[in-house]
């Protein structure tokens, strides 16, 4: 089970607005505000049609229509709306051209707006290829176009910083990410899908890649823990401090599942060797991190995933609103 203190509410009179609230860390992140009792809505242009139930009214938008009039009213701007295929990133240059955009919108919006904090949604991936523990301190190296956006906008947020110091603005570098309804391109629920259609988990490359993964549960409790915080740390880093190689994933799903084979593919441009958490400041500020064991979270999500699997076989015509 996790160990991260929550507090009771982020702010008993807040109100939260969540870019990509139709999203899978959106979602999830708006159900656990709204079971603490904070106001809560979301805006989502629904490119990405949702792989779960949402938890409430989202706004059919695209957050790059928001003005400061919208924000009318909201506390804190929790902002996740993105195109995240590190991949796509790779073929279609409009990828980087978007994330930015759309993140200097909202940068700009906020600061003209009456919202007191913001939380941007930042990435690992900025780190790129280095050794042992990523610290928030550490150089950035980001080795796609999507980490490169991810970056600059870190760098927009300093600018805005200078412009309006009497505002908050955050950013939580996201390790991997995994959970029951995450959407499929995914490596963990690629794998789940995999052992269950034609059984073959495909890796791409040897394999011997490691990744920081955090069951979606641990996720928003330490997000809601961050924007309890009386200030927001300016960055943090949000993962479980322990890397597990995309083998061992494969080789865990495939007994959980009792079924499954593994077969090597090419490996991706520019992939990066490993992404490890260090959770030093997100210790020191808010105590113990995430404490769920991978095992445990797999085979949840693998129970998950059957359940999606099954809800989507009975509805096939369902689309999501």
């Amino acid at each position: 089970m996790s160990t991260v203190k929550t507090a009771s509410t982020v702010k008993t009179a807040s109100t939260v607005l969540i870019t990509g609230a139709a999203g899978f860390i959106g979602r999830n992140l708006a159900a656990h505000l709204s079971e603490q009792g904070v106001r809560v809505f979301g805006v989502d242009n629904f490119c990405v049609p949702p792989t779960g139930p949402l938890p409430l009214p989202v706004e059919h938008r695209d957050v790059r229509d928001l003005t400061p009039e919208d924000l009318r009213g909201v506390d804190t701007v929790v902002h996740l709306a993105a195109l995240k295929s590190v991949p796509g990133s790779f073929h279609d240059p409009a990828n980087l051209t978007h994330n930015l955009g759309t993140d200097h919108h909202v940068l700009a919006v906020f600061a003209a707006s009456d919202a007191r904090r913001l939380l941007l949604a930042g990435t690992c991936e900025v780190y790129g290829q280095q050794v042992g523990h990523n610290r928030e301190d550490d150089r950035l190296r980001p080795r796609s176009p999507y980490a490169v956006g991810k970056a600059a906008t870190e760098m927009l947020a300093d600018v805005y910083r200078s412009l309006a110091p009497e505002k908050e603005i955050g950013v939580a570098r996201f390790f991997n990410t995994y959970g029951p309804d995450e959407g499929a391109d995914a490596v963990v629920p690629a794998f789940l899908d995999a052992v269950h259609e034609d059984g073959v988990c495909r890796i791409e490359g040897d394999g011997e890649q490691a990744r920081d993964l955090t069951h979606i549960g641990d996720m928003v409790r330490m997000l809601a823990t961050v924007l309890a915080a009386d200030r927001l740390p300016e960055v943090v880093n949000l993962g479980s401090g322990q890397a597990t190689c995309v083998r061992e994933i494969a080789e865990r799903i495939i007994e959980i599942a009792g079924t499954g084979r593994i077969e090597h593919v090419a490996s991706r441009p520019n992939e990066i060797h490993s992404f490890l958490a260090d959770m030093g400041r997100f210790r020191a500020l808010f105590g113990a991190g995430p404490g769920r064991d991978l095992s445990e979270g797999l085979a949840a999500a693998h129970r998950g995933r059957l359940l999606l699997t099954a809800r989507r076989d009975a509805e096939p015509t369902a689309t999501a609103r």
